[in-house]
């Protein structure tokens, strides 16, 4: 076989056959948790300690906290680190204090050494936690009523020690909206592949696995602290499920595709445990197996054009699959291989910053590599 577009268009396919039956096959499985009332009246809920670590958060904070506050569940506290704010977080957090006899607000002025802020924050407020579950969430997040007996409810009747739920993301504008789909995508790949999974919007857990699992101190330097919690979990033999919001809660979290790109230039590299050649080969390899197909219908003999066309109705299919979770639309698969190339460019960018500089910078702290490698 003397065709090289042949080869990778047999290539592309026949991986794209292999990982995207299984894909939709997990996706098909995820839980979806809607908006609405709680049908399990009888339950007996255990108490919830709901931990929320907050920088900076003038915009949302109140929002997002007030909604928590006021939500139908019977035992329950919101504990509030505000984490070196420099805006208008602290009087915000203080007014609602004074209103919310539930509400704790735990000020935190220094960070220590070998801790990133928001893990150091949250380990401060677990250890003032006195629920049998922990919740961890961030002040951007918006919660639906009921949200909080819904996932607790699912949680304690599958026996589960973890629950984590992606949250509807709101955006504006087609190519920004395409380009968090097909990140959503990802996230949902690299959990798949992983067979684990943590999100930053809700990480519900019991507290006594997240005591025997090490606790936050064990993601003291740990940039993308969400997922390696889902690892820890699954590493120690605890019972973990991935679910997806349709309505329970929702997040917005950038403004702009720029923004976007730039926000996530914390975790890419570090997802990647700062490995240089395995974050070059993941991009290879989602270069070919998410953009070739869409330039190998231009190239190559009929049969390589065909088969290519073939990975595209694949790829076409798994955006219908994944319609069922909020925010993301077939249409986004339009400029599938655009939303992939930004995102290969923000991963490259993620590691070409952090290497030129010795380390990562973020939320005004810089955090040297040297050290950050110590704890992968």
């Amino acid at each position: 076989m003397n065709n090289p577009f042949l080869i990778l268009a047999i290539a592309n396919v026949v991986l794209w056959l292999g990982l995207g039956s299984m894909l939709i096959s997990y996706m098909r499985k995820r839980p979806i948790f809607y908006n609405g009332d709680c049908s399990d009246k009888n339950m007996t809920y255990p108490s919830l300690s709901i931990v929320v670590a907050a920088c900076n958060e003038e915009e949302s904070i109140k929002r997002a906290i007030h909604q928590l506050l006021v939500q139908d569940y019977p035992n329950f506290e919101v504990i509030v680190i505000n984490d070196r704010s420099t805006d208008h977080t602290g009087d915000i957090l203080k007014e609602l204090e004074n209103e919310y006899p539930q509400l704790k607000v735990i000020t935190i002025t220094d960070l220590p050494s070998n801790w990133l802020g928001k893990t150091h924050a949250v380990y401060q407020g677990t250890k003032q936690a006195k629920g049998e579950w922990l919740l961890f969430t961030d002040a951007d997040v918006m919660f639906s009523p009921n949200s909080l007996k819904k996932a607790v409810n699912y949680a304690v009747n599958n026996n589960l020690d973890h629950l984590t739920i992606g949250p509807n993301v709101t955006t504006k504008g087609f190519f920004f909206s395409s380009l968090m789909s097909w990140f959503q995508f990802s996230i949902t790949f690299i959990f798949m592949s992983s067979k684990a999974a943590g999100v930053g919007a809700f990480n519900l857990i019991r507290k006594s696995t997240y005591e025997e699992i090490g606790s936050y101190k064990a993601l003291a330097l740990e940039p993308v602290d969400d997922w390696s919690l889902g690892k820890l979990v699954v590493k120690k033999g605890y019972k973990q499920e991935y679910g997806i919001s349709n309505g329970l809660i929702s997040v917005k979290l950038y403004d702009s595709i720029f923004t976007m790109l730039k926000g996530i230039e914390k975790n890419q590299f570090p997802g990647m445990n700062y490995d240089v050649a395995a974050t070059l080969a993941a991009g290879l390899f989602n270069g070919f197996i998410q953009i070739y197909p869409f330039l190998g219908i231009f190239i190559g003999s009929t049969l390589s054009r065909i088969l290519c066309g073939l990975s595209i109705i694949i790829i076409f299919t798994c955006y219908n699959v994944a319609k069922r979770f909020g925010g993301i639309s077939l249409k986004h698969a339009l400029v599938h291989p655009i939303s992939v190339s930004l995102h290969l460019y923000a991963i490259l960018n993620s590691m070409v910053r952090i290497l030129s500089r010795g380390g990562l910078e973020w939320r005004g702290t810089f955090y040297s590599l040297k050290e950050l490698k110590k704890h992968t």
